[in-house]
């Protein structure tokens, strides 16, 4: 069994969830709910979707993709045919020298803030939403942090709810925007510790006159369902957030091992989700021959 793990390679899907979010709070996610993502890539995943833009035809989804034999991701749009979710194009939209991920992001917004832990930095990337090309950056927060979330609320108050590198699955901290930068709330301490509940799973959402934020419920597994939690309280003192809903994408193959992005829109909600395929030889090729793999 140990050596069958070995050869293991988890693999993430981007889908879509058609239904009302209404209706998903109150019964959760039901069998063939979840339609994934139509594409022929074997050496790569798409993760962790947050919609940038959309038109009558298409769907223009940011992603982490991550090439295995590269080890790094990168953010890349996908360009997402509406009736039948299938890849029509894709472009890399940044790429560094480290790592990026989780490339948060609003809907028709012109910035860009990516998961950027291991260069221990945060950066905010201008864009320009026709070409999806960057125009500029800078650094927002000299820290890295770990699959931040970035929430104006209805008093115009600019917050960041975000897990570190220390305990990236179970510490919440939270930032808030004073006159020219984000600064620690709670003298920089952990407002929540727990793996169920701690670190985001996308944007924060309103419905109904309330406010929701998605998390991951990594019980068992890194990333293996969301949870729906109901904010009750968000100010200098802390956070306070019941959980109202779990979604789990275990009846929607084949990549119903985890679901561990929930972004809420208008007319959809996008998610992820992932599967362990066995991989032998390709997982010793891709970490021991990677100029096997490399472009001239």
């Amino acid at each position: 069994m140990n050596l069958y793990k070995k050869f293991l390679i988890q693999t993430y899907n981007v889908g879509i969830i058609r239904k009302n979010i209404g209706d998903v709070l109150k019964e959760g996610i039901k069998k063939d709910d979840i339609t994934w993502l139509r594409h022929s890539f074997k050496d790569r995943f798409f993760a962790d979707p947050f919609l940038i833009k959309e038109d009558t035809v298409f769907y223009y989804i940011l992603v982490e993709e991550f090439i295995f034999w590269e080890e790094k991701g990168k953010i890349t749009l996908l360009k997402v045919r509406k009736t039948d979710f299938t890849l029509i194009e894709k472009k890399i939209v940044i790429e560094e020298s480290t790592h990026l991920s989780f490339p948060f992001c609003e809907l028709n917004g012109n910035t860009i803030i990516p998961e950027s832990v291991l260069s221990g930095k945060t950066k905010e990337y201008s864009i320009d939403l026709d070409t999806m090309s960057v125009k500029s950056s800078e650094v927002i927060l000299d820290e890295g942090l770990v699959d931040a979330v970035f929430y104006k609320d209805k008093k115009g108050n600019k917050w960041i709810l975000t897990t570190k590198t220390n305990n990236p699955k179970e510490d919440l901290y939270i930032y808030l925007w004073n006159e020219d930068r984000y600064m620690p709330v709670s003298d920089g301490n952990v407002v929540k510790h727990s793996i169920e509940e701690a670190r985001s799973a996308g944007r924060v959402f309103e419905f109904d006159g309330n406010t929701y934020r998605p998390v991951q419920d990594s019980t068992g597994r890194y990333g293996k369902q969301t949870r729906i939690m109901k904010i009750g309280s968000l100010d200098k003192e802390g956070y306070e957030a019941n959980s109202v809903q779990v979604i789990s994408g275990k009846d929607n193959k084949p990549y119903n091992e985890t679901l561990h992005t929930f972004n809420v829109y208008e007319d959809c909600i996008i998610v992820d989700g992932s599967k362990d395929y066995f991989r032998f030889p390709m997982k010793i090729l891709y970490k021991k021959f990677k100029w096997l793999f490399k472009k001239e």
